[in-house]
């Protein structure tokens, strides 16, 4: 008798290891999983945007990077990426600034052929954009408008001086006038 009593007490105990195995488990993967979510993304002046005219890649960093009630924001370089007028420029868009709303402003020798695009979260990883578009005035001997600046806008999450987490106005500008 004292072997099924045994038996029971073991087959118990092996039951009971299960569980607290079980659960130590689950509470490791809903652990990991918030640490994941909750890590925080890069920095804005970090995030590079891939700028590509046939065979030639450029990283683009921010041009600007203020937080929103920001009145003097420092400017950095414009990108020089020249695009021809019979060419086209591709723009890798990077998961931190695609995730949420951006906006790209494709400005041209001719205001009036000027354009702003925008785009939801995860609307489009890529775009490209023609060197030059059809003409805006009529006629067969109109120019056709050249493509001569890019702008890329977000906003993004970013750190203060404090370290506290807030809002960042972020630009991504491109020269595109060929030489």
């Amino acid at each position: 008798m004292a072997t099924r009593k045994e038996a029971k007490r073991r087959s118990l105990l092996q039951f009971l290891v299960l569980i607290v195995a079980v659960v130590i488990v689950l509470v490791g993967v809903y652990l990991g999983q918030r640490w994941w979510n909750s890590r925080p993304g890069p920095e804005p002046q970090d995030v590079t945007v891939t700028a590509t005219v046939g065979d030639t890649e450029t990283e683009v960093s921010p041009y600007a990077v203020c937080e929103l009630d920001q009145d003097d924001c420092p400017e950095g370089e414009i990108a020089r990426v020249p695009v021809p007028a019979d060419g086209e420029v591709r723009l890798e868009i990077p998961k931190a600034i695609h995730d949420h709303n951006w906006q790209l402003l494709q400005i041209y020798d001719d205001p009036a052929a000027n354009e702003e695009r925008s785009f939801g979260a995860y609307d489009e990883e890529s775009v490209t954009v023609q060197g030059s578009v059809d003409p805006v005035e009529e006629g067969d001997d109109a120019p056709r408008p050249k493509l001569t600046v890019l702008e890329i806008h977000s906003v993004m999450i970013g750190t203060d001086d404090s370290g506290e987490e807030t809002p960042k106005a972020t630009v991504w500008s491109l020269d595109t006038t060929a030489e």
